[in-house]
């Protein structure tokens, strides 16, 4: 597992839930995770392929299986996310014979500041 992967599991151990159909996880990504490195050196900024990731990895940990992302249907990031800001990160899943389809959001501040449908596959 790459440091990337575990910064992100640790995150999310012991924070998910199900309520509502949904997996929510409450979140703050440090100064010091990983996903920042780079991205931007001046303001850091929390990449779309990071809350792609975590909303892939709360379905593998609350199901306990490892998928593969097939495609990415839709993603709009609205507003960005920065250091230690806490977010609210909401899943749903529906698998069929295609695959298992993801419907994630995230929240801040009461606000939707991204929405993403997503495409797994198990591994």
């Amino acid at each position: 597992m790459s440091l990337f992967d575990e910064q992100i599991s640790q995150l999310l151990e012991n924070k998910l839930e199900y309520q509502d159909n949904n997996l929510i996880a409450q979140l703050s990504f440090d100064k010091e995770f990983i996903g920042f490195k780079g991205h931007f050196p001046d303001r850091a900024v929390l990449p779309g392929v990071v809350m792609i990731k975590v909303m892939t990895r709360m379905y593998e940990m609350y199901h306990h299986k490892q998928t593969l992302l097939t495609q990415i249907k839709k993603a709009k990031f609205i507003e960005p996310i920065f250091e230690d800001t806490p977010t609210s990160f909401f899943v749903k899943s529906e698998e069929t014979d295609a695959g298992i389809t993801l419907q994630g959001k995230v929240v801040k501040s009461k606000k939707i500041i991204a929405k993403v449908s997503l495409v797994l596959q198990s591994a």
